[in-house]
């Protein structure tokens, strides 16, 4: 598929559920309830099977799976998902999670044909991922990212980069990469939901720190896709990733598109601009038809560093 500035859109994010086991404080309030029995109330495991199927036709090659602010993993179709989009022809599947639930289905998701797992990690340390988790278990995480490199996936771990919070706990990071073959990759802390709060005080600039450490090159990125300014260290196993939407815009090589868990497509995850798919579900005709279309009209440019600038001159000219 095309948009209108010429970029190849074929990886498609899809959120398969907004519940989660646990309630990270920048993700959730701590008062956040779900009913016992909820996974998604607005799109049934058909509807998702569908979603999968309409866009692989439609040129989609890479699907991850996550949650959307929920954990993918907690819905028991999952290894369906995943087998479907297999059976599409989709060979890069992927799958964004907390992490821990892994070591008990780990197994289940590579028969089904998950070839690459991002797992969120924000310390090493026990006590404070219990803080910023609120419940957490971390041997939990670090037991599944093993399963996950037994059975022969690709591991990523995501770190968001919290100034006061986990800023020196880099290095200890760092030596993950040159112990086993995993991506370890710093994410810029956004101005996202609850993070509101805390932005202010928690984001710094983790770019600039990785490259002023000792011993650390830069090297060429050769991921399809990939936003991820990547660093080696001599002899390690694996990667250092940064990843910065707010301070270096990825936008011209943009090629995704998200679908949330209420079946709402956004043509930019840093955008609130939303268009309904649930009136083209298990329409397949008249999806193939309108999603060209929709696909068009994706933004040449995301407005959040733009948004952030005018809330920093609000603030100077109160």
């Amino acid at each position: 598929m095309l948009d209108r500035y010429g970029r190849v859109v074929d990886y498609l994010k899809i959120a398969i559920t907004d519940r989660c086991n646990l309630q990270c404080v920048y993700c959730k309030s701590a008062d956040t309830k779900y009913r016992p029995d909820y996974i998604n109330d607005t799109l049934s495991a058909d509807d998702i099977k569908f979603l999968i199927k309409a866009f692989a036709e439609n040129g989609i090659k890479k699907i991850k799976f996550v949650g959307g602010g929920g954990e993918p993993t907690l819905h028991p179709n999952l290894p369906d998902f995943i087998k479907c989009a297999r059976d599409c022809g989709i060979r890069d599947i992927s799958l964004t999670t907390n992490g821990t639930t892994l070591v008990r289905i780990a197994q289940k998701l590579k028969d089904s044909g998950l070839t690459s797992v991002n797992v969120s990690i924000d310390s090493l340390k026990q006590y404070k991922y219990h803080a910023v988790t609120r419940n957490g278990n971390l041997n939990e995480v670090l037991t599944g990212i093993d399963s996950c490199l037994r059975l022969g996936m690709k591991v990523k771990i995501n770190c968001v980069a919290i100034n006061d919070f986990n800023d020196n706990e880099i290095i200890d990071f760092i030596q993950i990469s040159r112990r086993i073959p995993v991506d370890v990759r710093f994410i810029e802390f956004m101005p996202y939901g609850e993070a509101k709060a805390i932005y202010n005080r928690g984001h710094y600039d983790i770019k600039s720190v990785i490259e002023e450490l000792p011993g650390i090159r830069k090297i060429e990125n050769t991921d399809k896709g990939s936003i991820a300014s990547y660093y080696k260290v001599k002899g390690s196993k694996g990667r250092i990733g940064v990843i910065t939407p707010l301070a270096c815009s990825f936008c011209n090589k943009c090629n995704k598109i998200n679908v949330t868990a209420d079946g709402m497509m956004r043509l930019c995850i840093h955008s609130k601009s939303e268009i309904d798919l649930k009136p083209y579900l298990n329409k397949p005709y008249l999806f193939n038809e309108n999603i060209q279309k929709l696909i068009w009209i994706k933004p040449r440019h995301n407005d959040l560093i733009k948004r952030q600038f005018v809330k920093n001159d609000l603030k100077i000219n109160k």
